[in-house]
């Protein structure tokens, strides 16, 4: 990249152009507001620094406008990640649960665990845990403003990039708590960075910085890898020659070679999980609505939590405006892997694979950040003052709101935990959760609430994920279908009244809805009680309540939370194996 006395200058220029006067005497730079005198002074220094330099700014301020509410929670209030610190206590502890085997740690979506297990040891691992989710938020921070620079060459547009890229470091991925996948994304950019490089400059070095990058990205998560992939084949496809094309593909291929067994066989996992006694009672296909698509493109990628954080709405519509018009005008030459027909195969994708297929859940949706670092790579060089303003104003405005939603998210678990001393070691425990969210609208931030109770007490796991080997566990044995994870889970919120039986019977006509809604609460009782000495209800309605055998005494009752305790129930220092 150039770092010469006129580049310098143009920077500068683009500093002072973007400064914002106010009643208050500030201005807007990327990821907050500081004083008009000291964005001046910034705007000389900032004039004489080189591109990396600049990034490395860029990237500081993007990784404090996301990373800072980590500091006001213990462990951070993401809805995947009690069940994989379960999981981790699992793989810590097989010999008390021999119902779940261990998958080992060569396989993808691997490099949380792995992390949870070897620094969990040294620090505890709710502390590793936020450790890891620092690590996610660094990689996005340090990544996407140098992507920027590598594929466009524009110093100018990775600092306008800057306004728009905040709600991408701490993006909705990292708040469901899916890290591998979070960490796997920006992962994807270095290998595509590098590809970039090996392009322009095909070595040997360069190729096998691509292949380890390829392979630490498999590690993380592969399906960031079959974009990266999918994005080399349309690369080679708009050449304008099949002897470009074969060579495209030949130079750019061979680097990613060793890593295409890996994604190849990765992939084949998953799909032959779609069948068999683990997952045969499971609908393994899902679509949804077109106006949940587009929704989504904002709610799955840019937005987090609660309404409090709904500015990211601003970089949203304003990178597709933006974008879109950029590729209408295609007056700018397209970035390396980005051309107008890749961005436009993304979205078609997008719309088109399903939301769920072959145990992965949220699959088109892994699209959507692709999508928008097309867009983000399309950004002017130069944007009005008053839109700079806004999205300086919307950064600060999120900002503070994710610090909120931390706190009453924070407040959301000690309740959901608070029973935790009336539980015993090792106990036999049977979560049974009516209401899957708190306070967030975006994640069910509860839903799995339970797995502290397991790192805790090492309690039983029936909700663990472990029906599929692309998980870190999964089943020894397939358990009664109606205590696979993926059936128990539903079984509460499809049974908080009678009238959900008749709905759910629909057009079948029941006589009497709560003669059969007593029945299936019977039945299923009859197969828990044996298996589970201890329960755990959260916003259990009075009806659901009702049906809990008078086996079960309430020993702790706070809120939605309800603790109950067998009455034969006896301590026994012993693994969660099935009763002689």
């Amino acid at each position: 990249m150039s770092n010469s006395a006129a580049d310098a200058t143009e920077v500068a220029t683009l500093e002072a152009t973007s400064a914002v006067p106010t009643s208050s005497g500030v201005v807007a730079v990327p990821g907050g507001l500081v004083p008009e005198g000291l964005a001046r002074k910034l705007g000389r220094h900032i004039a004489g620094l080189t591109d990396g330099q600049v990034a490395l700014l860029i990237s500081a301020a993007l990784f404090i406008v996301g990373a800072w509410p980590l500091a006001l929670t213990e462990v951070p209030p993401y809805q995947d990640l009690p069940n994989h610190l379960a999981a981790t206590t699992v793989i810590q502890h097989p010999e008390l649960y021999p119902e779940f085997t261990f998958n080992g740690f060569f396989k993808t979506n691997t490099a949380l665990f792995a992390w949870l297990v070897v620094v969990g040891r040294l620090v505890g691992v709710t502390l590793a845990a936020r450790l890891f989710t620092l690590l996610v938020l660094a990689a996005n921070a340090l990544t996407i403003p140098r992507f920027v620079l590598a594929l466009t060459g524009s110093k100018r547009k990775m600092i306008v990039a800057g306004f728009f890229a905040w709600p991408m470091i701490h993006n909705w991925f990292v708040s469901m708590g899916m890290l591998d996948f979070a960490l796997g994304v920006p992962l994807s950019l270095c290998v595509l960075m590098a590809l970039d490089r090996h392009r322009q400059t095909p070595t040997i070095t360069n190729g096998l910085v691509v292949t380890a990058l390829g392979f630490i990205t498999w590690y993380a998560h592969v399906f960031p890898l079959l974009v990266v992939m999918f994005l080399i084949g349309v690369h080679a496809l708009v050449r304008s020659s099949w002897k470009e094309r074969f060579a495209s593909l030949k130079t750019l291929g061979w680097p990613l070679a060793p890593v295409s067994s890996l994604v190849v066989f990765s992939v084949a996992q998953h799909l032959r999980d779609t069948t068999g006694s683990m997952s045969s009672l499971m609908r393994n296909t899902k679509l949804v609505a077109p106006w949940e698509l587009a929704y989504n493109l904002w709610a799955q990628w840019f937005w987090s939590f609660t309404k409090l954080s709904m500015s990211t709405l601003v970089p949203c519509i304003l990178l597709g405006v933006f974008g879109f018009w950029s590729m209408i005008r295609r007056r700018d030459v397209s970035p390396p892997f980005f051309s107008t027909v890749a961005v436009a195969a993304l979205l078609l994708l997008y719309l088109f694979v399903p939301y769920k297929t072959a145990n992965w859940y949220h699959v088109n949706s892994r699209l959507i950040p692709f999508f928008f670092f097309g867009l983000l790579l399309r950004v002017p060089e130069r944007l009005p003052r008053r839109l700079l303003a806004v999205l300086g104003v919307s950064a600060l405005l999120y900002s503070a709101a994710m610090g909120a939603d931390f706190l009453r998210l924070e407040k959301d678990r000690e309740r959901f935990t608070a029973g935790i001393s009336y539980v015993p070691e090792r106990a036999r425990l049977l979560p049974l959760l009516f209401k899957h969210k708190g306070v967030s609208d975006n994640t069910r931030s509860l839903i799995h609430a339970w797995g502290f109770y397991v790192v805790e007490k090492q309690t039983s796991a029936p909700l663990l994920f472990a029906h599929s080997r692309s998980f870190p566990v999964m089943y020894s044995t397939p358990p009664p279908p109606r205590f696979n994870h993926v059936i128990l889970e539903s079984f509460p919120t499809d049974m908080t009244h009678a009238g959900k039986i008749c709905e759910a019977m629909a057009p079948v006509m029941l006589d009497d809805c709560n003669a059969e809604y007593r029945a299936r609460w019977a039945e299923f009782w009859r197969d828990a009680t044996p298996k589970f000495d201890h329960l755990l209800l959260w916003a259990a309605p009075p009806q659901a309540l009702a049906e809990v055998p008078p086996d079960y005494a309430v020993v702790f009752r706070q809120g939605d939370l309800v603790i109950m305790q067998r009455k034969d129930y006896v301590s026994k220092n012993t693994a969660f194996g099935p009763r002689p």
